[in-house]
């Protein structure tokens, strides 16, 4: 069998199951094929043209109109720009330059915890009943940890420890 890469493992981890498309069969990609299609459209209703200048302004051109004057009907007939600039940018929740985070791989119990050893004790950090059963990772550094939903790779819950308490109640 084949040993996964990096990024391959990263995926399985997360519960991610890798779909490649077959080679040589770009109609397996759906979306890259409509996207073709629009294109050569617009390109045939365009003109056709002589040199490869005048190809690739035509193509700057498309790009620009396809991204930021023709609406969508798969994005609610917004433009991919509107759409894009509608959603909150994702940021980093902790600085995470140089630092060392320890990862752990567990599953939350039937109460919503998971269990954890901390200035040697057990602790119990609260991550929800909703959350019962389900495969996590847990990330820690010093006395932060960071709970990660394996499937969907969203944080789930985070804490700030604190030594004079058993049970830690998420953020």
């Amino acid at each position: 069998p084949k040993q996964p890469n990096g990024f391959e493992q990263l995926l399985s981890d997360m519960g991610i199951v890798q779909k490649n498309g077959a080679a040589h069969h770009p109609t397996t990609q759906g979306k890259v094929e409509r996207y073709h299609q629009t294109l050569k459209r617009w390109l045939i209703a365009d003109g056709l043209v002589d040199t490869v200048e005048a190809l690739n302004t035509q193509l700057v051109r498309f790009a620009h109109i396809y991204n930021t004057q023709r609406p969508h009907r798969a994005i609610g007939r917004r433009t991919p720009e509107t759409a894009y600039t509608a959603i909150t940018k994702a940021l980093p929740v902790i600085a995470m330059a140089d630092t060392i985070w320890r990862a752990r791989y567990d599953q939350v119990d039937a109460t919503g915890t998971i269990s954890i050893r901390y200035a040697g004790k057990l602790r119990h950090l609260g991550i929800g009943r909703a959350w019962a059963r389900k495969r996590v990772l847990l990330l820690m550094q010093g006395l932060e940890t960071m709970v990660i939903d394996r499937v969907a790779g969203e944080i789930i819950a985070e804490h700030t420890l604190d030594a004079s308490k058993d049970y830690q109640k998420k953020r």
